[in-house]
C-alpha cells in the first residue's frame, strides 16, 4: 500500500475517533457537520500525504538514476528526515562519482601502459575467449587492430605454442618456450589466472638473436683477420732466428713481417674507430666546412698510389653544395675510406669523380668510379662489418672489411644516409648525405 493512502486512511480514522469522542461527551453533531469534519480531515490528510509522498517518490527516482547513471534531480522538503535522506544521497553520489573517476583514470592508465608495451600481452577468460590483446601481440600474430581473434586454443598455428597454451589451460601451470612466428623469433610465457583464465606474454627476440649471430661472426672474423698476419709474422720471424739467410732473403722476410704488422695495425685502428662509434663514445663535432679542401685532404695520402695506377680525381660541386655542416675529421675519414675502396677496384687509367648537389637541407655527395663494379646481390650488404665482395682480393690489397661500415656509422651520426649503386664492369657509385652549412647555422640545426 502506498504511503499517501496510508496517511489518508490514518486521517479518516483519527477524524472518526474525534467524532465519537464528541458524541460520547454529550454532544450530538449533525450529519452535515460530521461529514464536513470528515471531508476536511481527508483533505488535510491528502495534502500531508502528498507533501510527504512526492519527495519520497522523487528520492526513489534519484536512487534509480544513481544506479543507472541518469540525470539527477534532488527534491527539497521541509521534513527533516527526508532532507537528511536527500543530503545522504547527494554525498553518496559525489563519493561514487569520485570513485568512478579514479577507477576510470586507473583503467585508462593501465590500458595505455599495456598498449604501449613492447611485449605482446594476451589475456583469455576461463572459457578460453580472448578478452585482451594489445597492439604488439596483434602485430606479432598478424592480426589487424580491429580484426576478431579466435579462441585461445586455436590462436597459434605453431605446435610448441599450442602445447604451451593447452598445458596452461588444463594443468594450470606456467611455462616458457621459444617459438618461430613467420620471420620472428618469439619467447612465449604463459601464466594461469586466478579466475581460470590464462595470461600470455610474447617477447620478440629476433633482434637479440641476430645480434648474437653478429657478435659470434664478429669474433670469428676478427680472429681470422688477425690469425693470417700473425701466422705470417711468426713464421718469418722463426725462420730468421733459426737460420742465417742471405741479406736479400733477410730483407724480403723483414719486409713481409713489416707489411703484416702494418696490416694488423690498420685493422686494430679500424676496430677501435668502429667500437668508439658504435658504443657512443664518439660524436661528431660539426662546423661549416668547405667541401673542396676536405676532398683534397682526403685524397692527398693516396696520390702516389693513384699515380702508380694512373688514376685521376675530378671534383664537381653544384650550386649550394660548396659547403656542408660536418665534422672535419669524420668527413676526411669517410672520403678517404671511399677513395681507398675505389682504388682497390680500379684498373689502369681509372677515374674517380666526386660530385655534390644540394637537396633541400642536405647535400648529397657522390663518389663514382669506373672500376670492376659490384654484383646486385651484394649491394645491400657492402656496409656490413667484414663483408667483402671478393675476400681474397681485398685481403691481398690491404682491405680490412671495415671501411664502409665506418662510413655508414659516421654518415648516420650526422643525420645522413648512405647507399651504393653498382653493376659488374660498370663502376660503383657511393652516395651519402650530410647537412648543409645553412642548416647547421639555423636554430636547432
Amino acid at each position: 500500500m502506498r504511503l499517501t493512502t496510508r496517511l489518508v486512511l490514518g486521517a479518516l480514522v483519527l477524524t472518526s475517533i474525534a467524532v465519537l469522542i464528541v458524541r460520547w461527551g454529550g454532544a450530538t453533531p449533525g450529519i452535515g457537520a460530521t461529514g464536513l469534519a470528515l471531508l476536511l480531515a481527508g483533505g488535510v490528510a491528502l495534502m500531508a500525504g502528498r507533501s510527504l509522498g512526492r519527495p519520497l517518490t522523487q528520492l526513489t527516482a534519484v536512487a534509480r538514476a544513481i544506479a543507472t547513471g541518469g540525470q539527477l534531480r534532488f527534491p527539497q522538503s521541509p521534513i527533516p528526515e527526508i532532507d537528511e535522506l536527500t543530503r545522504a544521497l547527494r554525498q553518496a553520489d559525489r563519493e561514487l562519482g569520485d570513485r568512478f573517476e579514479a577507477l576510470a583514470r586507473t583503467q585508462s592508465a593501465s590500458s595505455a601502459i599495456v598498449a604501449a608495451m613492447g611485449e605482446g600481452i594476451i589475456a583469455a577468460d576461463a572459457r578460453s575467449q580472448i578478452v585482451l590483446a594489445n597492439p604488439t601481440a596483434r602485430a606479432m600474430l598478424g592480426y589487424a587492430a580491429d580484426a576478431p581473434l579466435p579462441d585461445l586454443r586455436t590462436l597459434f598455428r605453431v605446435k610448441d605454442a599450442r602445447e604451451l597454451v593447452s598445458s596452461a589451460i588444463t594443468s594450470r601451470e606456467g611455462d616458457q618456450r621459444e617459438i618461430t612466428l613467420g620471420d620472428r623469433i618469439v619467447s612465449l610465457h604463459s601464466r594461469p589466472l586466478a579466475d581460470g583464465g590464462v595470461l600470455l606474454v610474447l617477447r620478440d627476440l629476433t633482434t637479440v638473436r641476430r645480434l648474437e649471430v653478429v657478435r659470434k661472426d664478429f669474433v670469428a672474423n676478427v680472429s681470422h683477420e688477425l690469425k693470417t698476419p700473425l701466422t705470417s709474422i711468426s713464421g718469418y720471424a722463426e725462420t730468421l732466428l733459426a737460420d742465417d739467410p742471405d741479406a736479400d732473403t733477410r730483407a724480403r722476410f723483414l719486409g713481409t713481417i713489416l707489411s703484416n704488422a702494418r696490416r694488423m695495425q690498420v685493422l686494430v685502428d679500424d676496430l677501435l674507430d668502429l667500437s668508439r662509434i658504435e658504443s657512443g663514445r664518439w660524436t661528431p663535432r660539426p662546423e661549416a666546412l668547405a667541401l673542396t679542401p676536405v676532398v683534397e685532404e682526403a685524397w692527398s695520402p693516396l696520390v702516389e698510389r693513384a699515380r702508380q695506377q694512373a688514376t685521376t680525381l675530378t671534383i664537381s660541386l653544384g650550386e649550394g653544395a660548396e659547403q656542408v655542416h660536418a665534422d672535419p675529421s669524420a668527413m676526411r675519414q669517410v672520403l678517404g675510406n671511399l677513395f681507398d675502396n675505389a682504388l682497390r677496384h680500379l684498373g689502369p687509367e681509372g677515374r674517380i669523380e666526386v660530385h655534390a648537389t644540394r637537396q633541400g637541407a642536405m647535400v648529397e655527395v657522390q663518389v663514382r668510379d669506373n672500376g670492376s663494379g659490384i654484383p646486385a646481390e651484394h649491394l645491400t650488404r657492402v656496409f656490413e662489418r667484414f663483408y667483402r665482395v671478393d675476400a681474397a682480393r681485398s685481403r691481398e690489397e690491404g682491405g680490412t672489411g671495415l671501411g664502409l661500415a665506418i662510413v655508414r656509422h659516421m654518415v648516420e651520426a650526422h643525420g645522413g644516409r648512405v647507399a651504393a649503386e653498382s653493376a659488374p664492369r660498370q663502376g660503383t657509385t657511393i652516395r651519402f648525405t650530410v647537412p648543409t652549412a645553412e642548416r647547421g647555422l639555423a636554430p636547432g640545426g
